[in-house]
């Protein structure tokens, strides 16, 4: 018998070592291609690799005892906004790491500059500083981005998830779309 992933993530999230392993079998994949989309989409700019993104977001979802999933497409909701934070947590360390001065060490006592996208992190950074203003502004632009993004949701799915209709997700999409374009603009 299968278990649903609801039920899966409940008993996790109370610390089930059986259902941690079996919920973890059910969802990698799905998560993995997650996660490789967004990677995609910012050329492999050096980022988190997709299976330090999928285990860090994992762990994220699953210590958080306030979230509960309604359903699989809601856990994959839930899902793509940790795959969010956890890139803007890594995105503020690399940023500390760049005001230290952009070398790597090798060896004993060599370094070498650092030569990496510079231009796919900044456009990341701008997506993720856009995202964090539209949040302030208006609540349901920001999910519609958070699902159409982060957890590669279709039009239909995202307006499921988060309670609208579909012409609503596609207005505020393309919005979106338009405003975080300017806000890495401003970063670049």
């Amino acid at each position: 018998m299968k278990t649903g992933v609801v039920e899966l993530i409940i008993k996790a999230s109370e610390g089930e070592q059986d259902s941690i392993q079996t919920l973890f079998e059910q969802v990698y994949n799905e998560l993995k291609s997650m996660a490789h989309r967004i990677k995609f989409n910012w050329r492999n700019a050096h980022t988190l690799n997709t299976t330090a993104l999928v285990h860090e977001s994992y762990l994220k979802i699953l210590s958080n005892k306030e979230l509960t999933p309604l359903n699989k497409l809601h856990f994959y909701r839930l899902c793509g906004r940790a795959m969010r934070y956890v890139l803007h947590d890594y995105l503020e360390k690399r940023q500390a790491q760049k005001r230290k001065g952009d070398f790597t060490e090798i060896g004993d006592h060599i370094q070498i500059p650092v030569v990496e996208a510079r231009n796919n992190l900044e456009n990341l950074e701008g997506v993720l500083i856009g995202l964090k203003k539209l949040e302030a502004e208006d609540t349901v632009m920001s999910q519609v981005v958070e699902c159409r993004f982060f957890s590669d949701m279709t039009i239909e799915e995202t307006a499921t998830v988060i309670g609208v209709s579909p012409a609503t997700v596609k207005r505020k999409w393309n919005f979106a779309r338009a405003y975080l374009s300017r806000s890495i603009k401003k970063i670049a």
